[in-house]
């Protein structure tokens, strides 16, 4: 590892995003999940937090519901990720959109969802290709995982933190 990266994690607030939920609930929502996420990140030392969306269809959002326990007025589900602080900015939003990407898509293969397909589509930089391996092997090749010891164990505490305040 480069000892000029900054060890310190990027944070990925992702959400899995209700597609038929109104701007007013979405505003909402968002900052209800930023300000638990900026709570969670208290006093650890991070490289910066975005916010990124996953919208999926309707259809797909209420079939999570149940096995979720979802209620009924939540429009998103909102989960933190740590991204290497080096990633370059136009790839953390794929990074974020993946990474939530990868839970939907392990609930659908354990049959969660149902039954309803999902269909989501991920934001890519122009000549990428939407297999979900290549995606996957692009954002490896890019060092978006690539945390420090340091990194690792700061996100732990904000994760569990975070997962507290649910």
């Amino acid at each position: 590892m480069n000892e000029e990266r900054d060890p310190r994690p990027y944070l990925v607030l992702t959400v899995l995003l209700d597609g038929s939920a109104r701007p007013a609930a979405i505003t909402r929502s968002h900052g209800d999940a930023l300000e638990r996420s900026l709570m969670a990140s208290q006093g650890q030392d991070i490289a910066g937090l975005d916010l990124v969306e996953l919208p999926i269809a309707a259809p797909v959002f209420k079939a999570l519901r149940q096995p979720l326990a979802v209620p009924a007025e939540e429009i998103g589900l909102y989960d933190v990720f740590p991204l290497a602080s080096h990633l370059a900015p136009e790839l953390r939003k794929v990074a974020g959109q993946f990474l939530a990407a990868e839970a939907l898509w392990t609930m659908e293969e354990q049959g969660l969802l149902g039954g309803v397909p999902v269909n989501v589509k991920l934001d890519l930089p122009t000549g990428w290709e939407r297999d979900p391996k290549e995606v996957h092997q692009r954002l490896v090749g890019a060092g978006a995982l690539d945390l420090t010891e340091s990194g690792i164990e700061t996100y732990k505490a904000i994760k569990a933190a975070w997962d507290k305040t649910n």
